[in-house]
């Protein structure tokens, strides 16, 4: 598992990637997120920089806090530059750089949480964003098999479950094997009360895309029901979708 300050890190080092590309490259189209461009990506993550700073100042059981964050966030101008998309989202970083354990409202459990789950969110969701560009562009990514696992780790802790709680289903169990420099080593689980389950496994890089809702490669079902995994990847396109501004 990564560190708190790694996390941070990485989210800034994401952050600066995306908004670093030039005019030619921001037009370009993304294929793993149909419908955007390249200055959508980035304008995505700036916004919502935006909308997850307002909530990691808000307390932990403040039920409003994602409402007025939403509100803030369809208030914004569109059209800004790529020096204030960037402003925005290294804001946001910067607002949960102060004490890991420090409580606040986290998005994704819907109340209680505390700023490294929010850096862990950032450096994961983020570096996904990252990983879509860097496919756009042909760029080799700078992700390593750690940083991936590190992310599958929170995409079934957090991200997942939380489409389940959105979507008021469980397709079932997921256990999940990763498969780096020609070994496997067991990976993380996604916990369920169904008796459906189903096991995967593949490269830490691509099990992360996978749990996105992205394309990947070499991801494997080894035991289990397939449908528990299908309907576990349609849950990303279904939940908690941001448009694409401009």
């Amino acid at each position: 598992m990564l560190s708190y300050e790694k996390r941070l890190s990485l989210a800034h080092e994401a952050i600066d990637y995306l908004m670093g590309r030039s005019d030619d490259e921001m037009s370009q189209p993304v294929p793993n997120c149909p419908g955007w461009t390249v200055r959508n990506a980035a304008v995505h993550v700036g916004r919502v920089g935006v909308f997850w700073e307002e909530m990691m100042g808000c307390s932990p059981n403040d039920t409003e806090a994602r409402n007025r964050a939403l509100t803030t966030l369809k208030n914004l101008p569109e059209g800004v530059a790529t020096d204030q998309l960037a402003q925005w989202a290294h804001s946001s970083i910067d607002a949960v750089s102060d004490d890991a354990s420090r409580e606040c409202y986290f998005s994704i459990t819907g109340g209680p949480g505390n700023a490294g789950l929010w850096a862990w969110h950032a450096a994961t969701e983020i570096g996904v964003h990252r990983l879509d560009v860097e496919a756009a562009l042909g760029h080799t990514p700078a992700i390593t098999a750690e940083e991936a696992a590190d992310g599958v780790a929170y995409a079934c802790a957090f991200f997942l479950p939380a489409f389940r709680n959105a979507a008021g289903e469980d397709p079932g169990r997921v256990d999940v094997g990763l498969t780096d420099a020609g070994s496997r080593r067991a990976g993380s689980q996604v916990e369920s009360d169904s008796s459906a389950f189903v096991s995967v496994e593949g490269p830490s890089v691509q099990m992360l895309l996978a749990l996105f809702g992205r394309p990947a490669t070499d991801v494997e079902i080894v035991d289990g029901d397939l449908s528990v995994w299908e309907r576990w990847l349609g849950l990303p396109a279904e939940n908690y979708q941001f448009g694409t501004w401009d």
